[in-house]
């Protein structure tokens, strides 16, 4: 039995189609060189591609064995949000008005850092911040003004999108199924959370929308191994005065996806200093 791509999968296929093309027209710089045309900062080595586009819309590309992107589908959307937190708990993203992105610097594929602002719906204005060094992209910002968004508390973030990892799962052919439950063996997320207590999500366990348990009061560090991804171990750490938070729309195991969520602490880091880090082993 075939199924469909999930949502975040469909995300990634369309995110990384757009990065392959020339961008819509877009307030940040973009260089006039392949493979980067369009791309406001960018970067490559031989274990992934990362790329942020005139919208402030990046993605997250692993290599494959044979040194090529890896498949489209498998690509991770890497977002900048603006939430507005509602009384019940839940939060609305507020969506970045391309034409209000604004920026000092000029766009790159070296290794550096870039800046730029930009505002969402409701008027609330943030700053984006991001730099690779020695092969780890850091990525943060932090909110400016609120705007007209003053009746509930906002949150900057950043949002790192893991699609579904194997599209064709079998359900009626035992062998299949077999074949397909020893692939998962060897797929985890080792997680060691602020309170330094150390978790293992495996390839079938479920992540859902309130993950309180493997949540606790954040995340520091995530080490991603799935075999779709051909090797290729993918790290991610939150720097003090962050965290990270694990969630999905709805219970499904971790080879269907999940996302990543990172938010600084304004309370403690009013300058947005805290970075979320990320690298391809």
């Amino acid at each position: 039995m075939t199924r469909k791509p999930s949502r975040v999968g469909v995300l990634a296929l369309l995110l990384a189609a757009a990065l392959g093309s020339a961008p819509a027209p877009a307030a940040l710089p973009g260089l006039n060189e392949q493979p980067w045309y369009g791309r406001f900062f960018a970067y490559q080595n031989k274990k992934f591609r990362f790329g942020l586009d005139g919208h402030a819309a990046a993605i997250l590309t692993p290599m494959g064995r044979a040194g090529n992107p890896i498949n489209r589908d498998l690509a991770l959307p890497v977002t900048f949000v603006v939430e507005e937190v509602l009384p019940n708990g839940r939060t609305v993203t507020k969506k970045i008005l391309p034409d209000t992105l604004t920026t000092e610097d000029a766009a790159t594929a070296k290794p550096g850092k870039v800046s730029f602002r930009g505002t969402v719906t409701g008027g609330a204005k943030f700053a984006g911040h991001l730099e690779v060094e020695h092969g780890v992209v850091a990525i943060g910002g932090r909110l400016l003004d609120p705007g007209t968004l003053t009746k509930n508390p906002l949150r900057f973030g950043v949002r790192v999108a893991f699609p579904s990892a194997y599209r064709d799962e079998p359900h009626t052919d035992k062998r299949a199924v077999r074949a397909f439950e020893n692939l998962l063996k060897d797929d985890r997320l080792a997680i060691v959370r602020t309170d330094d207590k150390h978790m293992k999500i495996n390839g079938n366990d479920k992540i859902g929308t309130d993950s309180k348990i493997i949540n606790g009061s954040g995340i520091a560090a995530l080490k991603i191994e799935i075999a779709a991804y051909q090797g290729k171990v993918i790290e991610f750490s939150a720097s003090p005065h962050s965290r990270m938070e694990l969630w999905n729309r709805r219970d499904q195991p971790l080879h269907d996806g999940f996302t990543i969520n990172w938010y600084p602490d304004p309370a403690t880091d009013p300058a947005g200093t805290a970075r979320l880090r990320f690298e391809v082993k």
